[in-house]
């Protein structure tokens, strides 16, 4: 049985038809590459984002005073309101304020990171418009020997120079407010209650209380009895304390 074989003809191509093909391949379109776009963030982006963090730190701080003045308006006006009741829902509030202390950790390292990149531009800035400083000098100090070119240098450096300092305005502005800001969180663990808890509300109860009683000395240590007692925050207890005596048949009598 005779074998196959397979014949394989080779045709030479010619120098015009390799033209040709070096041509199209040209004019096909690339290949898409994915690249991952890499945008570097400026220190004026940096800005504005922890500027805008702490901005909404500062809304969830003034949400959670609304919902404590919410709560004591309710404990007010409500003769069926327990101070039992208000003492459970008073852990929500403990809960936000916790919450608010962690995200505020975020912001700020957000700050933090501003401000260092800020200082860094602040440098740069400070040393470009003293180079352009002392270029201006030189050529001021040359006089009527400059010639045409130098005296528009001249001319575009000072448009420089109030360039520069009009930024370097500008960022020590934003460096102090980033520093108010970190500061103002620093602080935080330390004046969130107050910063959080509504006294519209029970500081006209008090007045109430002094007035009717003639007797501050003794409202202030009933009041802080209640606090101390009852585990509660001083609007709550002064409210306790009015409910009581402008509202006896509710709270069992007067405290006084």
């Amino acid at each position: 049985m005779s074998e196959k074989r397979r014949i394989v003809i080779r045709r030479k191509v010619s120098p015009e038809e390799l033209q040709v093909e070096s041509v199209e391949q040209a004019q096909k379109p690339p290949e898409a590459v994915e690249e991952s776009e890499v945008t570097e963030t400026t220190p004026a982006s940096l800005y504005e984002q922890a500027a805008a963090s702490f901005a909404g730190l500062r809304q969830r701080l003034e949400e959670i005073r609304s919902w404590d003045r919410a709560y004591q308006r309710i404990f007010k006006a409500r003769d069926d309101v327990r101070i039992e009741v208000v003492k459970k829902r008073l852990d929500k509030l403990i809960d936000m304020r916790n919450q608010v202390l962690t995200e505020a950790q975020n912001v700020e390292n957000l700050i933090n990171e501003a401000l260092g990149r800020l200082e860094t531009e602040m440098a740069v800035l400070e040393e470009e418009l003293f180079d352009k400083l002392v270029e201006a000098e030189y050529l001021r100090d040359r006089g009527g020997s400059l010639p045409p070119e130098s005296q528009s240098r001249l001319e575009s450096l000072e448009k420089e120079i109030d360039s520069y300092r009009q930024r370097i305005v500008e960022t020590k502005k934003k460096l102090t407010e980033l520093q108010h800001m970190l500061d103002k969180l620093r602080e935080l663990p330390r004046t969130i209650h107050e910063e959080t808890t509504s006294v519209e509300e029970a500081e006209p109860l008090y007045k109430d209380l002094v007035a009717k009683f003639r007797d501050e000395v003794k409202i202030r240590s009933t009041i802080d009895k209640i606090m101390q007692e009852q585990g509660i925050p001083r609007p709550y207890a002064i409210i306790h304390v009015w409910k009581a005596a402008f509202k006896p048949k509710v709270s069992g009598g007067s405290q006084f």
